[in-house]
């Protein structure tokens, strides 16, 4: 007996990673001096994009930010903060807290927050931060970021997008790094432009006059100027150095002696600690701070369950009142952090005095975070006490919430840091996982994943439960219809309903979704209308957006596939209505049904829709996408751009869509782009490359197979088609014939209507091309009269003016065939008169987007991504007219090295040249010159 969906969602562990809010504001300071030197070497730095700020620790960088920060929020400007760890150091997550940073620097001075600043869970990290930039260019104030340790984060991916972040950032964009070192991304780029200020510990050294007011500030005491001056000698005007002086005084009280402990301290801090400040500790004291050292921040409660006692507050407040290196994280006081300095010291003497205690003090913090459902520092304590299996247990009993809740990335994040040993006997956990890598469309690895389960089932190391088992099969289900396994996926699905799947739950939803996926693609359409009528999954206000929309997708597939056109169009614009408000424009689930709706409205000649349907989508589309939504998306693009002219446009769109499908192993969509990529070449009037991609497209798709069964049948009809129409292209028209006419067979009988139509246009071409005008008129009658009932346009205009020809001979018959009017066959031939016009309408139309677009949304994602931080820099140098060797030397590398980046840079942006090179990939941030330099640098 199957359960209620709201009773199965009772049962889930609602437990999701919350975001850390304390990272997203600066510590604040009990005692700081303005520091006006510093904050007006940083005013300068406001018209340029970058500020790095690098500077040992115990320099006051942090301090110093927080003062800024407050300066300009007082100033009018958006300021987002962001304190970073070492768990940041996962392009995700750092990607999340940035959004979170922009997002609250919008709520601090009251503007609405942008759609694009909310995460969404399924995008991939480089549209999120193609995401941020679109926002920040639309906020009507200046946005200014500080990420406050960046020198914690190693991750080349983490630099390589902060860089594109810098590259592209629009005019009201300012970013702030601070670090103890210099961030791995180029600074030279940006240097170059006069775009970067650079800060280092002699800015920020105290001069006299901060010195005194400090010292008077923290420790009461009044320095004399000769103090001071000593004092300044012996720290260089260290502001860590000062304070550890403020607690010698206080210990000793003989004003002349700390100045001669000082440049000890400078040496050794943990030395200068030891003998000045922590012996002066009361005991329990220091058992306090021992205990709570490896915290990265602190609250009351969570102390005293690390101490088993309830002086936490009184702790607090005793450190505090000495200016003991602790700094409170909120206004409320509710957390608190050392000192980076203090807690080194701290962690370091734990190792030294107590190492056996450091497990047990990792293990009690882990538990106090999961017992408050802060699973990200559950987790990372876990791991630091080597409890690997306690960690896996709490990711894997949260895991398929996340997935269920699209929150995928997490769950990848989080198994890449468990231990293997502790994955492997936990099967909901390696299921949640195969789950998160299917749904980032990584299919493959997904089946390997898989596969390891059942064969670790098959050898006795795994248990099976009847839900686990409805699971594994819905799991199956979903990596067979993302690798377009049609045949499989109908199978798969109609395993996991018979199964009895609880209602309303993910695994039955994922079931149904299969099946009509499979039910499409044979000829199921009877049954898929059935199942529409009693669809239950995904349809309340909180059912997830992504598995909802992906669904109705998929009846929108099966209406497009049968040929049912107008109820496509009704079902996928209410789908995209839906994701719209629910998820934003530029959400991974607002192009699953653009891809459809685009290939439909292009077909009715709404070439405005298609426009807007396409308009800067294209890299969420070629990251997430699935299969069949990506190739409409695509091929219509690529039709858009070919109509306009923008014929090496429209063959980069098709050659780029093909490289993901080749990546994805998706066989359908590589002959798809190869068969556009013939279609663009004979327009384009270039039979030579349409017959060496036509080589190519032979040798992919291989022997006909016995049977054509599942989607197999479109890849089969592409490949045909485009075959045909290089046939005709070449003067063979009569090979195509018997061809075309032999795949119209396979494709009628499988009640593909839309798909008939156009291989009946195709027929007729190349009938009348070969001299059979008869016959031509015959085929072509079909396709008219499906098209009459359909509004099709496009499949007979972009066939050709010899299509024109035969509509005029249908037209001169004493009586046309049934289904067909008078007004239709006269309105297609009008459009050929048209055809003159439309590429200028297009182009106006293409022209006026694509300034909208660059002023709405500033990035270039296709460049953008398609260079590597260093490749820019090699870039940058030769627009500067500099030779291979002159740039080995700059950046530190050998001459035959520049020639290896250069030539990847040709093949990434397609070009053979070096000016070609630099116009495509640094595109608007050349000088007019450039070019002269270039030619200079050969």
């Amino acid at each position: 007996m199957t359960q209620s969906a709201p009773a199965v969602a009772a049962q889930r562990p609602q437990w999701r990673p919350a975001l850390i809010l304390t990272k997203l504001a600066p510590p604040r300071t009990r005692h700081y001096i303005h520091r006006e030197r510093a904050i007006e070497q940083l005013r300068s730095s406001m018209e340029r994009k970058l500020t790095v700020l690098v500077a040992p620790a115990g320099f006051g960088k942090t301090s110093l930010l927080s003062e800024w920060k407050n300066i300009l929020a007082q100033e009018g400007c958006a300021v987002g903060w962001m304190s970073i760890d070492r768990d940041d150091d996962d392009l995700f997550q750092f990607g999340t807290y940035l959004l979170a940073a922009a997002r609250d620097a919008c709520t601090q001075v009251g503007e609405p927050v942008p759609r694009g600043l909310e995460p969404d869970l399924l995008a991939p990290a480089d549209a999120m931060f193609a995401e941020l930039l679109n926002a920040v260019a639309a906020l009507p104030r200046q946005v200014v970021l500080v990420l406050d340790d960046f020198d914690r984060l190693s991750s080349p991916a983490i630099h390589e997008a902060v860089f594109r972040l810098l590259r592209y950032a629009p005019e009201n964009l300012h970013v702030l790094v601070a670090g103890r070192s210099e961030p791995a991304f180029p600074l030279s780029y940006f240097e170059a432009r006069g775009q970067l200020l650079k800060l280092d510990a002699d800015a920020l050294r105290f001069d006299s006059v901060e010195t005194q007011a400090f010292f008077s500030a923290i420790s009461g005491y009044a320095l004399t100027p000769a103090q001071t001056e000593a004092l300044l000698e012996a720290t260089e005007g260290w502001v860590a150095g000062l304070q550890l002086a403020s607690f010698a005084l206080s210990a000793s009280d003989q004003a002349g002696a700390f100045a001669e402990r000082i440049p000890f301290a400078r040496r050794s801090v943990e030395a200068y600690l030891n003998e000045n400040v922590f012996v002066h500790v009361p005991a329990p004291l220091q058992a306090f701070l021992l205990q709570t050292a490896v915290l990265d921040r602190m609250s009351v409660p969570l102390c005293d369950a690390m101490t088993g006692t309830n002086e936490a507050q009184a702790s607090f407040e005793w450190l505090m009142g000495r200016n003991m290196f602790v700094r409170p994280l909120d206004a409320e006081g509710q957390w608190y952090r050392y000192h980076a300095l203090f807690a080194e010291y701290l962690r370091q003497r734990l190792l030294r005095e107590r190492p056996h205690e450091v497990a047990g003090l990792h293990r009690r913090a882990s538990e106090w975070f999961a017992e408050h459902s802060l699973w990200a520092e559950a987790v990372k304590h876990a791991l630091a006490a080597g409890d690997g299996d306690r960690a896996a247990g709490w990711v894997e009993q949260c895991a398929m919430n996340l997935v269920e809740t699209s929150d995928v990335r997490t769950v990848l994040s989080w198994v890449a840091k468990l231990p293997a040993e502790a994955v492997r006997g936990r099967l909901r956990l390696r299921l949640a996982h195969a789950w998160a890598l299917a749904l980032t469309m990584q299919a493959a690895a997904a089946r390997r994943e898989l596969q390891a389960v059942e064969d670790d089932i098959g050898l006795g190391q795994l248990s099976v439960t009847e839900v686990v088992r409805v699971e594994l099969h819905a799991v199956k289900a979903l990596i067979a219809a993302l690798s377009d396994e049609s045949q499989r996926a109908l199978e798969m699905g109609r395993k996991v309903l018979e199964l009895g799947p609880a209602e309303g739950s993910w695994a039955e939803g994922i079931g149904l979704t299969t099946l009509i996926f499979g039910l499409s693609y044979a000829s199921g359409f009877g049954e898929i209308k059935r199942l529409r009528r009693a669809l239950t999954f995904g349809t309340g206000a909180d059912a997830p957006v992504y598995a909802a929309v992906y669904r109705q997708s998929m009846v929108g597939l099966s209406l497009f596939v049968q040929g049912h056109l107008g109820e496509a169009v009704q079902t996928l614009e209410d789908v995209l209505r839906e994701s719209d408000a629910r998820a934003g424009r530029q959400s991974a689930a607002s192009v699953l049904p653009v891809g459809y709706l685009a290939a439909i409205h292009y077909e009715w000649n709404d070439l405005g829709r298609v426009a807007e349907l396409l308009e800067g989508r294209l890299e969420m589309a070629l990251q997430s996408c699935s299969l069949g939504p990506l190739i409409g998306f695509c091929v219509t693009l690529a039709r858009l751009r070919l109509l306009t002219g923008e014929h090496d446009e429209a063959y980069r769109i098709v050659e780029d869509a093909e490289a993901v499908a080749r990546s994805r192993q998706w066989l359908r969509m590589q002959v798809a782009c190869k068969a556009e990529a013939i279609r663009i070449s004979i327009r384009s009037g270039d039979l030579g490359r349409a017959a060496r991609i036509g080589h190519e497209l032979e040798a992919l798709v291989g022997q006909r197979p016995e049977s054509l069964q599942g989607s197999y049948l479109e890849t089969w009809q592409r490949f045909q088609v485009a075959h045909c129409r290089l046939l005709v292209a070449r003067g063979r028209p009569v090979e195509a014939v018997p061809i075309l006419q032999a795949v119209l067979g396979e494709v009628s009988a499988a009640g593909m209507q839309y798909l008939s139509a156009q291989i009946s246009v195709a027929l007729a071409v190349a009938m009348y091309s070969a001299g059979q005008r008869a016959q031509a008129i015959q085929a072509i009658q079909a396709a008219v009269a499906y098209g009459q009932t359909n509004g099709l346009q496009r499949v007979f205009l972009d066939a050709g003016p010899v299509t024109r020809d035969i509509l005029d001979g249908l037209r001169q018959q004493q009586a046309l065939p049934a289904g067909v009017d008078l007004w239709y066959v006269d309105g297609l031939r009008a459009g050929f008169d048209a055809l003159a016009g439309t590429a200028d309408a297009v182009r106006s139309t293409s022209a006026r987007s694509a300034a909208d677009y660059r002023a709405e949304y500033p990035v270039d994602p296709l460049v953008a991504n398609r260079l590597s931080a260093r490749e820019v820099e090699i870039l940058d140098y030769v627009a500067r007219g500099l030779s291979n060797k002159e740039i080995a030397r700059a950046i530190r590398v050998a001459p035959e090295t520049v020639k290896w980046h250069l030539k990847n840079i040709f093949e990434k942006l397609k070009v053979s040249s070096r000016i070609q090179a630099v116009r495509s990939g640094l595109g608007r941030d050349l000088p007019r010159a450039v070019d002269e330099s270039v030619q200079e640098g050969r």
